[in-house]
């Protein structure tokens, strides 16, 4: 196949050079008849693989509905909180939806913190370890974060003001 390109090729230059200034024709070249074999198998090269993205892992989803003024589905968070279980220092997704009236949030509280009660934000905002993003009634998010690494309960809140100690939870890390 090699060899006909080759001679289709040769001919065209030799049209191209006929068109020259000469009023004399230059030979062109007879190609020599070439032994024809088996196509061969053109080695593939592996792609070196992708470097892990930015993004992580997630090892974790945690469900979080907010009413007014409670998380999940018993209005007692004070008695009953809700629990969410996390491995140690796993990336965690927290699906967020804000089923109130009132704006809410969910804050993880640094462990063995003491809260005041009421909690104020602007005052107290050093006791949380990370926090969700504030959500309108009717709102839904989903946000990360990682879970801490050292193991035990911690306490939940939301950080509006007013709605801690009605509105909590407990987030149990535990060991992988």
């Amino acid at each position: 196949m090699m060899g006909r390109y080759l001679v289709s090729w040769l001919s065209v230059l030799g049209v191209l050079s006929g068109c020259g200034g000469s009023s004399t024709p230059e030979p062109t070249a007879t190609p020599e008849p070439t032994a024809t074999s088996a196509p061969t198998a053109t080695p593939v090269v592996a792609a070196e693989p992708e470097a892990p993205s930015a993004q992580a892992v997630i090892a974790a989803t945690l469900e979080v509905a907010m009413h007014d003024i409670y998380f999940g589905e018993d209005n007692n968070n004070l008695a009953e909180p809700p629990v969410w279980r996390v491995p140690a220092g796993a990336e965690v997704a927290v699906n967020l939806e804000n089923l109130g009236g009132l704006d809410h949030n969910w804050a993880i509280v640094q462990k063995d913190a003491e809260l005041p009660v009421p909690f104020m934000p602007d005052q107290n905002s050093d006791l949380i370890l990370w926090a969700a993003g504030v959500l309108a009634a009717g709102e839904k998010a989903t946000d990360t974060f990682t879970a801490p690494v050292e193991l035990g309960e911690y306490i939940v809140i939301c950080t509006v003001a007013g709605h801690y100690p009605a509105m909590q939870g407990r987030l149990v890390v535990e060991s992988m």
